[in-house]
């Protein structure tokens, strides 16, 4: 449900350390216990998984990565540029080597408005189809042809083909796909990632085509876009779902489909347009390329810089140095840097990045070659294309035999009891976070865990119940990898990350504004459970500031006049407080809806094709909890920017404790929306006092966006503003998700029933939220957001 947060123990399924363990491996050594084998036989079977490196011997796996952002272009064909089936002849003696596994990834295959709303467009077929004619491939099985086609995948965008040799397919053990969005809300998906997890001998391949975050100074929100990528792409997601849904018990183990993540795998292939820039001017950037000096120019690349860092997202990978030139913006049909208005700052923004599990792996990759296509040139990108040797493993069965009889040996000499014994040491026990806040979160730890027994020690990382502090139940904690297995004399390195989300931290309603509480410590007890060894703990301390984000509509009301952080400071008796005249609408968001509509006219509000600042969108934030004020008009010193503010504004309504249309009243707002007629109408006012007057409010801001003389300027639409806003009010409960897919989880909760219902364009103007475009009239609301609190005929007590 929450990716990266560990579970609670003891709870319903585990009262002990051994249930934590109990179906641990049964995936993987399923016939071996339906053979009933004697327990030393059983603990070797089990061990034998974990030693695939000492009885594999090393092979190469020839691979050809090409990216390429295509510009919504289709292609022109043939194609057999963008891929090699075989090495080179420059290449030497690797001169005409067959290529094994085939990777095509595209972005900006689809950006139309129409194609935000689904996965899948008919413009991928094009490109899909003349890739299939370039490499010699198609999925028939018994084909001839000499590659098979593994199902591609597009998410809007985004499209990624694999192909593999065909002598090499039946080593294939395991293909599956997943995407994560990390456009507007993280539900649309202009922005993402699509993943691949492919398994071939014994080595687990993860191949991802991404397109972060543009914006020459948004190298925060591409760092935001690769960590949730990593972090949220989850392999076996959809088939917990599908386990769920079939399930007739209420509980499903975790660990039938345990979370298989990117960094689970033994190598990550990110391809993609990463949209890193040259820290330089147009002038100096096209100066340096004309006279070759790419050196100076990876000086200021963004991605270098971000490599260096210990905290990014990317540690750990190993980018691929462009030895050509900036393969972004050229003018299209030219190989001319972009002679627009905008002059774009030629960059090197499609980019090639590797990740091994063991830094040993990464060291043995060969780069054989690695080019940017200059003679393409129907996009403003040029693609980017790597040849690569990557170190896999493949079983030797001589080996594999040696191997079972040195465990039986360690079994007979040292006896059951010991040779499963686990013993592990933890180079921290205490780590301290300091100041957290909503928009001042994602702080990182490591703590390096070492094996110093004779066996493998498996191990899981858990929470500990609190005793009755609500505040160290420790729901504000992300760990990386959650669960994974270290050889005798081996390490691992665990990442813990702070993230603050309301969804599982329901203490947080209970913290409220004048009781003199302007900070809480909050804590976490990390278990490291080891299969058959100690338990040992990391405590985890940080104090945590109020913020109006991720609170509830009901605190932000009592804050009256005070900004957060100083009404939270502040005393005020219960009967004090209850008589105080509290604003019908948040103060705060009032602020936000205001700075919007000075600008009306402004390209794109709120829709998912525009990339914002990050740290605008927390200074924003920061202003908010500390100054009761209005955001300064444009022009003004301390302005900020409209898309941020935007934002603001969808992380507001999107992280309330308790969404616009409260879980409780969930399954009615869907049958109101299928109801149609007057049923959203008499929904709205069955919704609490505060709710019904955000949803009011907000419906008004969106009929002045839509206004005839605004929408010709800013381009919005009633289909598009339903499906963003959809995803903010209307969150599905927590308790109903169940094991759903992250990929619809990621869209706020809100499932695609749901969207359907909400997004007037799917259905002709029905709908919740279709039906309250249409007639937020007959609810009394007015189109100037700024006039709301005179003339919005309010529900008060």
């Amino acid at each position: 449900m929450f990716p990266g947060l560990p579970r609670v123990f003891p709870n319903a399924e585990w009262s002990r350390v051994e249930d934590v363990f109990r179906f641990y491996g049964s995936m993987r050594a399923t016939a071996v216990q339906c053979r009933n084998l004697p327990p030393a036989e059983m603990w070797v079977q089990q061990e034998l998984q974990y030693y695939e490196a000492s009885f594999c011997r090393t092979e190469e796996l020839t691979v050809n990565v090409t990216t390429f952002n295509v510009g919504c272009k289709k292609p022109h064909l043939p194609m057999n540029e963008l891929a090699a089936v075989q090495f080179p002849s420059h290449l030497g003696e690797l001169a005409g080597k067959p290529v094994d596994v085939i990777v095509l990834a595209f972005q900006e295959v689809d950006m139309s408005a129409s194609a935000m709303f689904k996965e899948e467009t008919d413009a991928s077929q094009p490109w899909i189809q003349g890739a299939c004619a370039a490499v010699g491939a198609d999925s028939n099985p018994s084909s001839s042809k000499p590659y098979y086609a593994l199902p591609p995948k597009q998410l809007v965008g985004l499209l990624l083909c694999v192909f593999v040799r065909r002598p090499l397919a039946p080593a294939i053990k395991e293909y599956v796909i997943t995407t994560v969005a990390t456009g507007a809300l993280g539900s649309l998906g202009n922005k993402g990632a699509v993943g691949v997890h492919l398994s071939i001998h014994c080595t687990d391949l993860c191949i991802i085509t991404a397109h972060l975050a543009a914006g020459q100074s948004n190298v925060s929100k591409r760092n935001e876009d690769i960590n949730s990528i990593l972090k949220n792409m989850d392999f076996n997601a959809s088939r917990r779902a599908e386990v769920q849904a079939t399930a007739n018990a209420g509980i499903v183990p975790e660990m039938l489909y345990p979370e298989l993540f990117p960094r689970d795998h033994d190598f990550i292939l990110v391809a993609g347009d990463l949209n890193y820039r040259l820290n330089l001017s147009y002038e100096e950037a096209v100066s340096q390329t004309q006279r070759g000096e790419l050196g100076e120019l990876l000086r200021h690349d963004q991605l270098a810089t971000e490599l260096k860092n210990p905290h990014t997202p990317w540690k750990g990978f190993l980018a691929l140095t462009p030895n050509h030139v900036p393969t972004y913006r050229f003018d299209i049909g030219t190989d001319t840097y972009d002679t627009s208005e905008k002059h774009r700052v030629p960059s090197f923004t499609d980019r090639i990045c590797i990740w091994a599990k063991r830094p040993a792996a990464l060291r043995r990759v060969c780069v054989d070659e690695h080019v940017a296509l200059m003679r393409v040139r129907s996009s403003d990108h040029k693609p980017v294309r790597a040849l690569l040797r990557l170190p896999i493993q493949v079983e030797v069965p001589e080996e594999k035999e040696k191997v079972l009889a040195s465990l039986r040996q360690k079994v007979a000499g040292l006896g059951l009891d010991r040779a499963a014994s686990s013993k592990v040491s933890l180079d921290a026990t205490l780590l301290d976070f300091g100041q957290l806040q909503f928009h001042q979160c994602g702080e990182v730890r490591t703590v390096v865990l070492t094996n110093t027994g004779d066996s493998v020690a498996v191990v899981r990382v858990l929470r500990q119940k609190p005793q009755q502090n609500e505040a160290e139940d420790g729901a504000w904690t992300r760990v990386s990898p959650l669960e994974f297995a270290v050889l005798p004399g081996e390490s691992q390195e665990v990442r813990i990350e702070t993230a603050i989300d309301p969804r599982c931290m329901g203490w947080l309603s209970r913290w409220r504004p004048y009781k003199g509480n302007g900070r809480v410590a909050i804590s976490a007890m990390l278990l490291f459970a080891v299969r058959n060894g100690p338990v040992q703990a990391v405590d985890c301390r940080a104090v945590l500031l109020p913020s109006v984000f991720a609170n509830s509509l009901e605190n932000i009301s009592m804050l009256g006049a005070l900004p957060c952080m100083a009404a939270y400071q502040a005393k005020m008796d219960d009967k004090t407080l209850l008589q105080s005249l509290r604003p019908q609408i948040p103060k705060e968001l009032w602020y936000l809806a205001d700075a919007v509509q000075r600008q009306p006219l402004m390209k794109d509000l709120f829709a998912a094709t525009l990339d914002v600042d990050s740290d605008v969108c927390h200074a924003i934030m920061a202003h908010l909890d500390t100054t009761a004020a209005p955001l300064p008009a444009e022009g003004e010193p301390g302005s900020f920017n409209v898309y941020c503010v935007c934002e603001c504004v969808l992380a507001f309504l999107k992280n309330l404790q308790e969404p616009v249309v409260p879980y409780s009243m969930y399954t009615q707002a869907l049958a109101a929306g299928r109801a149609k007629g007057k049923a959203p109408l008499a929904f709205i006012a069955q919704l609490p006092n505060a709710h019904a007057n955000v949803w009011i409010y907000m419906v008004s801001l969106l009929n002045y966006l839509l206004r005839p003389a605004h929408v010709q300027h800013n381009r919005l639409t009633p289909s598009l503003l339903a499906y963003v806003f959809s995803a903010a009010m209307i969150v599905r409960p927590v308790a109903d998700q169940g094991l759903t897919s992250a990929r619809l989880l990621q869209g706020g909760g809100v499932d695609q029933q749901v969207r359907q219902q909400l997004h007037p364009g799917a259905r002709g103007r029905e709908g919740l939220g279709g039906v309250l475009l249409d007639r937020s009239s007959h609810l009394h609301a007015v189109d100037a957001p700024s006039t709301v609190r005179v003339r919005v005929k309010r529900r008060g007590k």
